[in-house]
């Protein structure tokens, strides 16, 4: 519903002095780079690395971020767009009088910056909600392999795509759906995401959201989220501890979620 991020040998820690752009480093042809990513093959990277398998070479560059500091601020052009490797982002837009929606859950392997692709300026920004570890991609250098090889443009489509029906999701759930249901919704799309991403001990995965973070994205305010999230703790629907939510009940999950299986 909120979709749409291996660690590294050498971090490049970023500070945030009214600059959001992270040191980065080139990385060579090697195992440390694209060869040892386990999202190589899925998203962005597998349709990049497939159409264009020597796209490392001269491009590419990893970086850092620490927790809760601006990957993309608004109004940018950093000329890149990132593939998250490790950590959790948000990319959300904040009103004239300070409230903030989410607009998407950036999870290892999802790319951010992605409108860069035909826009020169960020217009969204992106925030982490965990330290961050990502590669970037040189607008200009994907553009170039888009001109020699058109299925680019196609994995590109397939991506807005993907992103547009999240949204239209997503707009279903806040216009349409009680609290009860935009929580389990987005606990359970949270869950599909990553078992695809193979993130998930079973029913268990990390969750560092906070409640504020997760009222952002759901509309509600923080004293409902926590009210719902804890109703499904007493009922036996969920635990989360230290930082890693498991789902007990997935029948009564999908249940609050008006998801049935068909």
């Amino acid at each position: 519903m909120l979709g749409g991020e291996c660690s590294l040998s050498i971090r490049n820690e970023t500070t945030h002095s009214g600059s959001s752009s992270a040191e980065n480093r080139a990385v060579p042809d090697s195992s440390e780079g694209c060869d040892a990513c386990p999202f190589r093959h899925v998203g962005f990277c597998g349709a990049v690395m497939g159409i264009a398998p020597d796209v490392k070479r001269g491009r590419k560059t990893e970086g850092s971020v620490r927790a809760r500091q601006h990957i993309y601020r608004p109004g940018e052009a950093p000329g890149r767009i990132i593939v998250l490797r490790q950590g959790w982002a948000l990319r959300s837009v904040v009103t004239p009088d300070g409230r903030r929606q989410v607009l998407s859950i950036l999870l290892p392997g999802d790319v951010a910056g992605g409108e860069l692709i035909m826009r020169n300026q960020v217009r969204t920004p992106v925030q982490s909600v965990t330290p961050v570890d990502y590669c970037a991609f040189e607008v200009s250098n994907l553009k170039e392999i888009a001109e020699d090889d058109p299925a680019l443009v196609w994995a590109f489509v397939d991506i807005c795509f993907s992103g547009r029906e999240a949204s239209e999701a997503r707009l279903v759930d806040l216009g349409r759906r009680n609290a009860e249901q935009r929580l389990a919704r987005l606990i359970l799309d949270l869950h599909e995401r990553l078992t695809m991403k193979k993130l998930t001990d079973d029913s268990s995965f990390p969750f560092p959201l906070r409640q504020q973070s997760i009222a952002d994205a759901l509309g509600l305010t923080q004293v409902h989220v926590s009210r719902v999230m804890r109703n499904l703790r007493e009922n036996g629907i969920v635990r989360v501890r230290g930082g890693v939510l498991t789902i007990l009940d997935m029948a009564a999950l999908m249940d609050v979620a008006e998801i049935y299986p068909s």
